[in-house]
């Protein structure tokens, strides 16, 4: 299951959040928009995933993974083929809907939620390894910016759409739902977890109950604030990057490092919250992912984004399987993908305006505008190590309020 999930998310998160930079710079030039309303497309696709998110999180929950895996990922490859085809605006906003549709239920949120319900004691090494996917994805950016370059933006879209099938519809069919519906427990254990254990774990908490606690306020909050500034870079980076006055083949470099360097960052980070309060281990790697998205701003040469790369990049991995870990970890199997969906659909929020205000800024001010743009959206990552610090695990059965936060 965790090695079915690595393999879907390397290749989704590759073609998809770290290798569209490079065909948003290439369709920019060849249509002449705005970085802000060609930015307003992917707006509009995380507009979708996240009304769609408590929904996909609720059919996973209640009808298993499989089904919804295998539909998300034949309507992805069908949105990349038809972004391949596009000649005016409406089309590529249609297509990034398609894609969005496909995402929601063919990648993050179903892969997560059926790794969490096949472990307890065991669930921040397996978070780590499905991770691991996304941290190593960046390899494909070289690969999509040769493809490109060789045959074009177009021929690639279509390459993409028919490898997303073949490499994809294969892994999904691995996937199962929870292991009570075969007989078998979690963790491949040969029993049920003692009930102590379970406490220590985490309850299973149903959708409302969960909705009551403070805990999770603070941690759709701190998702909300922390990804602000991802929301953008993913974007916007490679032109970003080129607009700083480096190269194209450094911008592709950073491009690809800076997931490269989460790598370790997920190895240390599943290590660390088996091991440490997964609440201290996450409010670290914001810490660090706010450092690096102050020193985003402060790119004027290759070595300062060198510098960004490694250290944005192993604060985002790092708290990538304790952000997974610690939502099954406080509120148990049951509800998982709901409260994953739900949480998407909050951070979907300023994922919506984070991309267009950048985009915008851009085409006002050029690369000065890029740099105020990703300072003020780097601020509220502060606001993230906060929530963390003083989050406390949920009870079942006590009454709480909200407005603890």
């Amino acid at each position: 299951m965790a090695l079915s999930g690595f393999g879907i998310l390397f290749y989704t998160s590759g073609v998809f959040f770290y290798g569209f930079s490079p065909f948003f710079d290439e369709i920019l030039g060849e249509f002449g928009w705005g970085a802000g309303v060609a930015a307003g497309a992917f707006a509009f696709q995380r507009l979708e995933q996240g009304l769609f998110g408590p929904i996909v999180g609720y059919i996973t929950d209640r009808f298993g993974p499989r089904k919804s895996l295998i539909g998300g990922i034949f309507i992805l490859g069908v949105g990349f083929i038809l972004l391949s085809q596009i000649t005016n605006l409406w089309q590529f906003y249609l297509s990034f809907g398609l894609l969005a549709f496909g995402l929601g239920f063919g990648s993050f949120l179903t892969v997560n939620t059926a790794v969490n319900a096949w472990f307890v004691r065991k669930r921040g090494r397996a978070m780590a390894l499905v991770s691991y996917g996304p941290g190593l994805s960046s390899l494909l950016v070289p690969v999509i910016v040769a493809m490109i370059a060789f045959f074009s933006w177009r021929e690639t879209l279509i390459y993409m759409g028919i490898a997303t099938w073949v490499i994809c519809l294969p892994l999904a069919i691995v996937m199962r739902r929870s292991p009570e519906s075969y007989g078998l427990f979690p963790d491949g254990e040969d029993r049920p977890i003692s009930d102590d254990s379970n406490i220590e774990q985490g309850q299973d908490f149903s959708l409302r109950q969960a909705l009551r606690t403070s805990a999770f306020w603070k941690y759709a909050l701190s998702s909300m604030c922390g990804f602000t500034f991802f929301s953008a870079l993913v974007i916007h980076q490679y032109v970003a990057f080129k607009s700083f006055g480096l190269p194209d083949v450094w911008a592709a470099t950073l491009v690809t490092l800076w997931p490269l360097a989460s790598f370790p960052g997920r190895i240390v980070g599943g290590i660390l919250v088996d091991m440490y309060d997964t609440r201290k281990v996450v409010a670290g790697a914001w810490a660090l992912q706010f450092l690096g998205a102050i020193m985003f701003v402060a790119i004027y040469n290759p070595a300062i984004g060198i510098i960004y790369a490694v250290v944005f990049g192993f604060g985002f991995g790092l708290g990538n399987p304790g952000r997974l870990a610690i939502l099954g970890e406080f509120f148990g199997r049951k509800a998982y993908g709901s409260l994953l969906g739900t949480q998407q659909f909050l951070s979907s929020i300023t994922g919506i305006v984070a991309p267009v205000y950048a985009g915008f800024m851009y085409d006002i001010y050029g690369a000065d505008g890029y740099r105020l743009a990703f300072l003020s959206l780097a601020l509220p990552g502060a606001i993230s190590v906060y929530l963390y610090l003083t989050m406390k695990r949920p009870v079942l059965g006590e009454t709480e309020t909200v407005t603890t936060l």
